[in-house]
């Protein structure tokens, strides 16, 4: 019931209001800390994503490009040192990939937001490079790349607020019998926080005037097309709430 405070009169007099029942036990829930983690995410679909690269575009049977996908640790600048290889044994054509100027916003709106350069580097190992049919290979592989990774990113939630390619740094000289190529995509992500419910208390919170059907006004057209009521609802609104009148109960004509 609304009550005009100023000339005391009752404004509204529907139904009595009924809530859900609530709980009483208000006891914090047990923190859990989570195991999401934005910037492995993305690592995580890259190297996945680069393990499905094929050579021919829409042929499930082609064979795939690269026998070695790993993070980038500075496997290629071992491999050229002037002195000899110092690298472990690995599989050509190889792709490596990590990130570089990983930062995030600083904006108020936009905490745990954050930006970043993918940088993937493919190498292949062709003799002759210098060949018709193989002297735009570093191009080709470089667009089944981006083609995977356009066509894989509805899989990867990740990836979906922004993998965008910047540009592309293909070889420049034929040394070492390598063919490297590097990538470059801008990748936003967002964090999240590390306890998602800490002192964490369910409440059910009612708003009033027009939280149940009764509040609704019964003289308005289609307002309860499907004629729902409160008998799902065990208690009443007073009693739910422990809210008290600011006023005393005015009587209406008809309650005289």
């Amino acid at each position: 019931m609304l009550v005009d405070k100023k000339r005391k009169t009752v404004v509204s007099d529907n139904a009595p209001s009924t809530s859900v029942q609530t709980s009483t036990n208000t006891k914090p829930s047990i923190p859990k800390k989570l195991t999401y983690n934005a910037v492995m995410e993305v690592m995580e679909a890259i190297k996945q994503i680069l393990r499905k690269v094929r050579w021919e575009y829409g042929v499930e049977d082609s064979p795939l490009i690269f026998k070695t996908v790993q993070r980038d640790t500075g496997q290629y600048n071992r491999i050229v040192m002037k002195e000899h290889n110092k690298e472990f044994t690995l599989g050509f054509p190889a792709a490596f990939y990590h990130l570089i100027n990983w930062r995030y916003l600083t904006t108020a709106k936009r905490i745990n937001e954050g930006r970043a350069e993918l940088r993937i580097k493919f190498v292949l190992n062709r003799l002759n490079p210098q060949d018709d049919t193989h002297d735009m290979d570093v191009e080709y592989v470089a667009e089944r790349i981006h083609e995977t990774i356009q066509e894989e990113m509805q899989n990867y939630p990740v990836l979906q607020e922004r993998c965008q390619l910047q540009y592309i740094d293909p070889m420049e000289s034929f040394d070492n019998s390598l063919q490297p190529c590097w990538m470059t995509y801008e990748v936003w992500f967002k964090s999240r926080n590390v306890w998602y419910d800490r002192n964490l208390i369910e409440k059910h919170i009612v708003m009033p005037p027009f939280t149940n059907h009764s509040d609704q006004d019964p003289t308005i057209v289609d307002i309860n097309p499907l004629d729902h009521d409160n008998s799902d609802h065990p208690i009443q609104w007073e009693e739910a709430t422990g809210y008290k009148p600011s006023v005393d109960d005015v009587k209406t004509d008809d309650q005289e």
